[in-house]
């Protein structure tokens, strides 16, 4: 009897001390609550994702309060370093900084404003691709600084990179109903070193260099674009492709250019530049263009060995109109074909080119004049003293890089010797 009741009594201790021990596990925090509480004090942990799946970055100053995992803050920048979605919302004197391996990032600014001091706002070093979307309804800022500073880990001195106030070395998409404003004052606004693809977004972009840049390819759509570039407005060692949206460009240099080629097939484009549209091949097929130029309004040129340039419009409303000078309306370094579309230029020189022109159809007006056929300018450079322009005018040869030489006109200075040198005065600089 005795027995027994020490064994209930001892059954009675190992009971509460079981009911003990469950009520103290169920009180104590889990590892992610413990880090994620952390995180929210100091900002500069990483911390398990929130339960939308999306890491919340609230930037103040240098520093930012992060909820959620695969972020850190530290000397003035955020760092993300993992695949996931990431909302950023106030200001940072910093930069943010993606080193995510292969793996795929998208940022969301939710009234953001972020500038740097030393380097890029937004620098992609490392990621399988890149998603920069302004969320709808908010206003954001993005801006660098004139000089960067390159002594660390996410920039390379000898290349100079990075080198736009977005800069990405993977695709990059940027999209949302947000505004965005992107001010580069190093060099370039926004720039892939593979694809840059803009879709449905709303970006104004100020910038020392190149607005947009895509080194493969810039491909847009349905987005409202208001750019100011220094240097080329849209540009792309490989494509530019122009689907739809409104698109404004005021560029010292070229408003679009691509070295392989340039494809228009929709939208509205408002062009101000040195030259309007330049790649080896230019196909319009369709959009609203009005171009205005001191240089070449559309231009065929010699970018890529072994391809024909070729300017090709098959569509849309088209109005050129150029500066005074020897400037061309519409200029290929090889073919012109017109198909269909309206076009309205206004120039000196309408049209130039180096080896067959066809109007099959559209129509085209020169200075309010329908016309039946391209009739070759050569330039429109006035005559030389002695002689004019020469019965070989126009048919000089290209250079080893398949430059004929802005100012074209000068050929004919001192008559029909064409082999007149550049530096001759009247010429004018590339």
């Amino acid at each position: 009897m005795k027995r027994n009741k020490r064994l209930l009594i001892i059954a009675a201790v190992l009971s509460a001390v079981c009911l003990l021990l469950t009520g103290c596990a169920a009180k104590a925090p889990s590892e992610s609550e413990a880090v994620t509480s952390a995180a929210e004090t100091s900002g500069s942990e990483e911390t398990a994702r929130d339960a939308s799946g999306t890491t919340l970055i609230e930037m103040s100053g240098t520093s930012a309060r992060i909820t959620g995992n695969g972020a850190k803050s530290g000397n003035g920048n955020i760092i993300i370093v993992s695949a996931g979605t990431y909302t950023l919302s106030g200001e940072l004197d910093g930069s943010v900084i993606i080193d995510a391996g292969d793996e795929s990032v998208t940022l969301v600014l939710s009234g953001a404003s972020v500038s740097s001091s030393g380097s890029s706002a937004v620098n992609a070093v490392k990621a399988g691709s890149v998603t920069l979307t302004a969320a709808n309804g908010t206003v954001n800022t993005l801006t660098d600084t004139p000089e960067y500073i390159f002594d660390n880990d996410y920039s390379d001195s000898e290349k100079e990179e990075p080198d736009a106030c977005v800069f990405a070395k993977c695709n990059l998409t940027v999209t949302g109903g947000g505004k965005l404003t992107v001010n580069g004052n190093y060099k370039n606004g926004i720039k892939s070193k593979d694809t840059l693809t803009v879709e449905g977004a709303d970006i104004t972009v100020k910038s020392e260099n190149n607005a947009l840049t895509g080194s493969d390819k810039v491909s847009i759509s349905a987005s409202a674009l208001d750019l100011t570039a220094k240097g080329d407005g849209i540009h792309s060692n490989g494509e530019a492709e122009i689907n739809s949206g409104e698109i404004t460009v005021k560029s010292d240099d070229d408003a679009i250019h691509a070295d392989s080629s340039v494809t228009v097939n929709g939208g509205t484009i408002n062009i101000d530049a040195h030259e309007g549209i330049e790649g080896t091949l230019v196909t319009i097929n369709e959009g609203n263009i009005t171009v205005n130029a001191s240089d070449d309004g559309i231009n065929a040129a010699q970018k890529v060995d072994g391809v024909t340039p070729r300017a090709e419009i098959n569509g849309g409303e088209i109005t050129i109109t150029m500066g005074a000078g020897d400037t061309d309306a519409i200029d290929s370094n090889g073919d012109i074909a017109i198909t269909g579309g309206t076009i309205n230029i206004t120039a000196q020189s309408a049209f130039d080119y180096d080896g067959k022109a066809e109007l099959l159809g559209g129509e085209v007006y020169v200075n309010g004049e329908k016309i039946s056929e391209i009739t070759n300018q050569f330039g429109g450079g006035m005559p030389g003293p002695g002689g004019g322009r020469g019965e070989n005018f126009g048919n000089v040869p290209p250079d080893e890089n398949g430059e004929f030489g802005r100012d074209r006109g000068n050929r004919g200075f001192a008559g029909e010797n064409t082999d007149i040198p550049p530096e001759m005065p009247g010429t004018s600089a590339a």
